[in-house]
């Protein structure tokens, strides 16, 4: 168990600290990911006074607070649908008044219209790691919302797992779940949390585990049945169809993807 004496901000930044390292076992160079969104999220905004900036699916906001970090003038909004994450994203935004926390689902229709979101245009979108749990329908509708939520010129930047076809690419496939492996084994052989370790340091916190408790409720069998994948062309096209003008990647490694969409 964390320190119990600490303030909340202070707590939920260490949660936020201990996620990122845990993360990183699952995601190899997930700082250089993060980077090159947070550069190419400054160069685009360079000219906006105050860029508005949105985390879908944020957790506890370590994408959008490393987008402030090289944007410090932007405001953000973190959105996501998980009690305990948001719990923890909302201690830290309520230290840092550029930072606001939506409770968001993507899986429900109607989410873009949250106050938080609906009120102005952003100027970037950013995501990692979180789209490709959605269900395609799902996925193709966030898609489409978000473009709505763009203001003319504006960037959605996805940073996603997006695994190579195992029929198409089997020889890639074994690679990148080789790579996966050997990242888990070195990470978690030193004192990074696991994912589920994590989960328990925060289910112990007693600010944060009545949060926890209603992951299930929330989640539903999403928690534990992953979603049928879909490939990087499927996301592209998504993007084009659904109004940006220009689509690609700005990263890669292995089968780890920033994908970009213009609007």
């Amino acid at each position: 168990m964390t320190d119990t004496a600490l303030d909340p901000s202070t707590l939920a930044r260490e949660l936020s600290r201990r996620w990122d390292l845990q993360q990183t076992g699952y995601i190899r160079h997930r700082a250089e990911r993060f980077a090159t969104i947070a550069r190419v999220v400054g160069t685009l905004t360079e000219g906006i006074e105050r860029p508005r900036v949105l985390d879908l699916a944020g957790g506890t906001g370590s994408l959008g607070h490393a987008v402030l970090a090289a944007v410090p003038r932007a405001s953000l909004v973190v959105a996501d649908k998980d009690p305990a994450l948001v719990a923890i994203a909302s201690d830290i935004a309520a230290a840092d008044p550029r930072i606001e926390v939506a409770d968001v689902d993507l899986g429900r229709s109607g989410w873009h219209e949250h106050p938080l979101l609906a009120e102005q245009h952003f100027d970037a979108i950013v995501s990692s790691t979180a789209l490709h749990w959605l269900q395609p329908a799902h996925l193709v509708e966030v898609y489409w919302r978000a473009a709505d939520l763009l203001a003319p010129g504006g960037i959605l930047l996805n940073g996603d797992h997006l695994s190579y076809d195992e029929h198409l690419e089997p020889t890639l496939r074994r690679v990148a779940a080789a790579d996966d492996e050997r990242m888990q084994a070195e990470t978690f052989a030193g004192s990074a949390d696991t994912w589920d370790e994590w989960w328990a340091a925060v289910s112990a916190e007693p600010r944060y585990s009545h949060h926890v408790a209603r992951r299930e409720e929330v989640w539903g069998d999403d928690i534990r049945v992953a979603p049928p994948k879909v490939t990087l062309e499927f996301h592209l096209s998504t993007l084009r169809s659904a109004g940006f003008t220009e689509t690609g990647t700005v990263w890669r490694y292995l089968d780890d993807h920033v994908l970009y969409g213009i609007r």
